[in-house]
């Protein structure tokens, strides 16, 4: 599992970076950060329990042409990054945290308006290729401590009768941010992703994982993330 994840991210890597060192006019870069995310969950137990963000790293690279003045640029980037959940619950005396671990690769497609060099805000379009995920609990009572962590939620094994799994693997949804980067090709940004599809599969019909507070395939569950990061630029 882990060799096909990095040969997918290595041809995407190959692939951008050659796409973007064929522009002459062009702005290469590196982008890394950390995200706050958290899943909107519908069914009852996830709206009973303390939601909590979750933080996972982000790391890729960005390519961004500007038009005209300067005033208007389009953004370009590929990006892996670690998004999830956490929340906590008190079951039967038993204090529990969930944390579900969702590593995927994303594409973010962004239109920018400069005010100014070095300023700029922006929005657009976002799309995401699920790598991989599982379910980490940890029990408490007393001074009692167990954890937990389930199979990667896209093993064979858990496929049900009909060949379905608990998650789909595409999402998309929508970026909106800010950022500044000096004249020397140094910024810091931040930007909110909004999940508009719903990442569990309704066709799958076999046992979710246990705990089953995270996630069940017969209700709406949607990704949202806020990153900061820094980049530069070549």
């Amino acid at each position: 599992m882990k060799h096909r994840n990095l040969l997918a991210f290595a041809v995407i890597f190959i692939a951008f970076t050659s796409w973007a060192s064929a522009q002459n006019d062009g702005g290469f870069g590196l982008k890394g950060g950390i995200g706050l995310s958290t899943l909107s969950i519908e069914n009852q137990q996830a709206k009973d329990a303390k939601n909590n963000l979750k933080v996972g790293g982000m790391l890729g690279v960005t390519y961004e042409k500007r038009f005209g003045d300067g005033t208007f640029a389009l953004d370009i980037e590929a990006l892996l990054a670690n998004k999830g959940s956490q929340q906590k619950a008190t079951i039967l005396n038993n204090d529990l945290t969930f944390k579900s671990n969702i590593i995927t690769i994303d594409v973010p497609v962004s239109f920018k308006i400069y005010l100014g060099d070095n300023f700029n805000f922006y929005a657009g379009p976002y799309f995401s290729y699920l790598l991989g995920a599982n379910l980490r609990t940890e029990s408490k009572n007393g001074s009692n401590t167990s954890t937990n962590e389930s199979d990667n939620w896209y093993d064979e094994k858990l496929k049900d009768d009909n060949g379905n799994l608990p998650l789909n693997r595409f999402d998309a949804g929508v970026n909106v941010g800010l950022e500044f980067v000096t004249n020397k090709g140094f910024g810091l940004g931040a930007r909110l992703n909004q999940g508009f599809v719903d990442i569990t599969n309704d066709e799958f019909r076999g046992e979710l994982l246990d705990g089953r507070l995270i996630l069940k395939s017969d209700e709406n569950t949607f990704n949202t993330t806020l990153q900061i990061y820094g980049l530069i630029r070549f």
